[in-house]
This record gives C-alpha cells, sequence and structure tokens, in this order.
C-alpha cells in the first residue's frame, strides 16, 4: 500500500488503534508529503505520535476524532465521512478501509473549496447584476456591520435547500435579536448602538465556520446559516456563541448585552414557510422573556 501513497493526490495516512486510559487514540504509522497540505504539520510532527498530542485542540471538540475514526475501521471494511475538522479548518472527506491487527489507512481529500465555490460564485454573480444597474459592487454586504444582507442570505439559504433536496445535506438557521435595543439606543446614543451591533456581527462571525454564513436580519436582528449540521450539534454550536454573548461588555452598564434566539432544522418546506417558522419561534422567545433562545 505504501509504495502507492506516495503517486495519489489526496493524504493517505496508516495508523495504528491505541486505547489509552480506556479512551480511543491513533498513532501515524506512516503518512504520505500530502499529509502536510491538510494539515499545517509537518512529517516529522506527525509520524510516530498520537493524534490527541499533535492536535490537543480536539478534545475541546464536538467531536471525538479518534473515536470516530477507529469505530468506522472496525464495523465496515470502507466508511466514508465528510465532516468540518476544526483542527484543519478543513471540509474533508475521510476514506477509511484496510482494518487488521489494530491497523487501518485514512485517505484524507479536501473538501473546503468546493464547499465554498458555489456560496463565492453565487455572491459574484449578484454583484455583476448590480453593477450592470449601477448599484453598488458590494451590493451583497451591509455597510455597518460587513456581513451579507438579507437579500444575499436568502439567496444562501435557497442554495442550502437545494443541497438538501440533492444530497440530503442537513442545516439549521439561528435567528437572533438584541434585547431591548430600542432603549439601549435612546439611553447611550446611536453612535453606541452601532458599536454594539458591529461588535456582535464580529462575535457571530468568529463563531462561524468556514462553511456557515452570517448575516445581518433588520436593525438589531442577524441570522447564521449553519449548513452540514443536524439540530443537535447546531444546538452545541449556537450555546457557544450565547456564551461569547453574554461575556460581551462595553463598560458603560451594570447589564451585559442579551439576545433572543430561534433555532431551526430545515424539513423540506418552502422558503417563505421555513422562515417564517424561524421568525414565529423567535417572536416565542421574546415573549418568555430575555436572552431565551427556543429551538
Amino acid at each position: 500500500m505504501r509504495e502507492f501513497a506516495d503517486y495519489i493526490s489526496d493524504a493517505f495516512v496508516h495508523c495504528a488503534m491505541i486505547n489509552r486510559d480506556g479512551k480511543f487514540d491513533i498513532k501515524a504509522i506512516y503518512a504520505n508529503k500530502q499529509i502536510e497540505k491538510i494539515t499545517n504539520k509537518t512529517m516529522d510532527q506527525i509520524i510516530g505520535k498520537y493524534m490527541t498530542e499533535v492536535f490537543p485542540e480536539l478534545t475541546d471538540s464536538i467531536f471525538d476524532w479518534p473515536k470516530i475514526l477507529c469505530e468506522a475501521a472496525m464495523t465496515s471494511e470502507h466508511t466514508v465521512i465528510e465532516q468540518y475538522v476544526n483542527a484543519f479548518e478543513k471540509f474533508v472527506k475521510f476514506n477509511i478501509f484496510g482494518f487488521k491487527d489494530d491497523t487501518f489507512y485514512i485517505t484524507i481529500h479536501d473538501l473546503t473549496h468546493k464547499r465554498e465555490v458555489r456560496r463565492l460564485i453565487l455572491e459574484k454573480d449578484r454583484q455583476i447584476e448590480h453593477l450592470e444597474k449601477e448599484l453598488k459592487s458590494r451590493a451583497s454586504i451591509e455597510p455597518l456591520t460587513n456581513l451579507y444582507n438579507f437579500q444575499f442570505i436568502t439567496d444562501c439559504i435557497r442554495h442550502s435547500i437545494q443541497s438538501y433536496k440533492e444530497e440530503g445535506t442537513a442545516f439549521c438557521i439561528f435567528l437572533l435579536d438584541i434585547d431591548d435595543f430600542t432603549e439601549f439606543n435612546l439611553k447611550y446614543g446611536m453612535d453606541t448602538g452601532d458599536l454594539v451591533l458591529q461588535d456582535i456581527a464580529a462575535l457571530l462571525s468568529l463563531a462561524a465556520r468556514k462553511i456557515d454564513v452570517v448575516g445581518r436580519y433588520g436593525n438589531d436582528r442577524f441570522i447564521m446559516i449553519l449548513n452540514n449540521v443536524e439540530l443537535d450539534i447546531a444546538k452545541i454550536i449556537v450555546e457557544k456563541v450565547k456564551t461569547e454573548i453574554n461575556k460581551y461588555d462595553l463598560n458603560i452598564s451594570k447589564k451585559n448585552i442579551q439576545v433572543s434566539g430561534a433555532l431551526v432544522e430545515y424539513r423540506g418546506e418552502k422558503l417563505e414557510v421555513f422562515i417564517e417558522k424561524g421568525e414565529d419561534l423567535l417572536k416565542k422567545a421574546q415573549a418568555m422573556g430575555k436572552g431565551i433562545i427556543l429551538s
């Protein structure tokens, strides 16, 4: 197998399954040079090392990748997994096969560009369309927060719906609204309010993965399209967003900014029905009090 590894374009790793204190881990026995492009690590950093040592951030990941890969190798002759891996900051395709004597093989193909390209083309198409109509060259961008505007977000939701129908790719939308923002503007002024909007936008952009989309949805409302996740995983992402916002402090009042939110998974509805479902759930969250996020 190794004699072919250096001639393929995908990253290739010969792995040993290790039990460390009752938990799965993986040791790289051999890898080709392509692994450096995928992982941003050198061969010396990878060969003979444990996966959790090379990528310590995996211990805080939503996914237990050593366990997932080992169980896939043991339970099937050939398993394909496509998922975003935070440790690599890439959306990759794993091929796991050849399990024998606690060793197995993995090939890794980077799909990040493929996942991004349709969205990028869609954005460029909209820019060209508006340029032809002598409108702003960046018609997809909302100028204050530098996030996508709702028109472009709507097109992105259409694209996610298309992926759902063609490939079965799950996705969710997360709507959030800043609580008592009108009163905040009256008390501290619109310039301070604009600063809050920009800071919340920055927090959401940092929380988003490369395959997600963040936009401004009305005055003090924002929207995130969480691609390639079902509701349970989306809840974890949203909880991290809420935690970051709760820590946000302008140092001008004793109260931190709070947001109400609604998290909805797409289930095959028409676009308008899907967005309305999110809006109705957001209204319900706001009616229950401040800082409530429903799903």
